[in-house]
């Protein structure tokens, strides 16, 4: 007799509150003003809502100068370095700033650091560069991996040396980052808690894996939390895939696997998980929720919105 076909979705996947908080602030922007607005960079990392954005007038622009003075412009979930919001006021533009509350509060650390910052995250990332922006200390490091803890260079002695981390990292390489800089530098002051959200995606796609023989991962490429739950799931033993949409689900998988998990990164919105699921359950999978015991009740409230002149 056949193995029963199954899916178990993770709980908790997909949106976080700070991605709700800066899509909803896009949406009442658009209301307000109507198209175009400006957005520095991309407003979360999913190419989904990137394109539905960009198909009604939302225009995202890499530098300041493709922005027109005056014109409405947002800040994304990502945040963005104090000259970069300093360059922006100068040139007379209408800010909303959707920078997540708890990388505003990386932020915040990183403004109090006074003698060394150590920043465990990913060079180019722009939560990264914002927060290496913001710092106070005198001087600032990025460290990505316990090979570069390693290599970091020897710190002026006497030196109070502070400790934050990128919120959307792989919360069990922080650790051992975090454990390499230690053995180095004794009285490290450490605050590198990865976000809320991450952190639970993170330990409910753990739980996966003891169940499932493949864990498909739904979110885009440039996600950093999306690229973290798929890592997690290998260092857990499961092949794992990242996958935008119902349509790259490998093919072999679905002919192959009994038992397949599914989460999503924190960008990624329920109707591509809807997607993935009834893709599945046309094949004959059935599905079953995952239990949760995470209460995910946060909500951030909407960013100050320039009244139209």
């Amino acid at each position: 007799m056949n193995q029963e076909k199954r899916v178990f979705l993770a709980s908790p996947h997909g949106m976080c509150a700070g991605v709700r908080r800066a899509l909803e602030t896009v949406e009442m922007v658009l209301d307000r003003f109507g198209p175009p607005v400006y957005v520095l960079h991309e407003i979360v990392h999913n190419n989904f809502i990137v394109n539905d954005l960009r198909q009604r007038g939302v225009r995202f622009a890499e530098t300041l100068e493709e922005v027109p003075p005056g014109a409405v412009l947002l800040f994304s979930a990502h945040g963005v370095s104090a000259a970069v919001e300093e360059q922006a006021r100068s040139r007379n533009l209408r800010i909303v700033d959707v920078t997540c509350p708890l990388v505003k509060r990386l932020h915040h650390c990183a403004g109090k650091a006074h003698d060394v910052l150590i920043l465990i995250g990913h060079r180019g990332h722009p939560e990264v560069e914002g927060t290496v922006g913001r710092s106070g200390a005198k001087y600032t490091f990025v460290v990505g991996s316990t090979a570069e803890a390693e290599a970091l260079t020897p710190l002026p002695p006497g030196s109070r040396i502070e400790l934050l981390a990128q919120t959307t990292l792989n919360t069990e390489e922080v650790g051992r980052i975090e454990a390499k800089l230690r053995e180095r530098y004794p009285q490290l002051e450490s605050a590198a808690t990865v976000c809320y959200a991450t952190t639970n995606r993170q330990r409910a796609v753990r739980a996966l894996a003891g169940k499932c023989e493949v864990i498909l991962i739904i979110g885009s490429p440039r996600s950093s939390n999306s690229n973290r739950l798929r890592e997690v799931a290998e260092q857990a033993g499961v092949k794992a895939f990242l996958i935008e949409n119902a349509g790259e689900i490998p093919a072999e998988i679905i002919a192959k696997t009994a038992t397949i998990g599914v989460s999503a990164g924190a960008s990624a919105p329920e109707s591509l998980v809807e997607g993935v699921l009834e893709r599945l359950r046309a094949a004959g999978f059935r599905v079953e929720n995952e239990n949760c015991a995470t209460d995910e009740s946060t909500a951030f409230s909407i960013p100050p919105i320039p009244e139209k002149s």
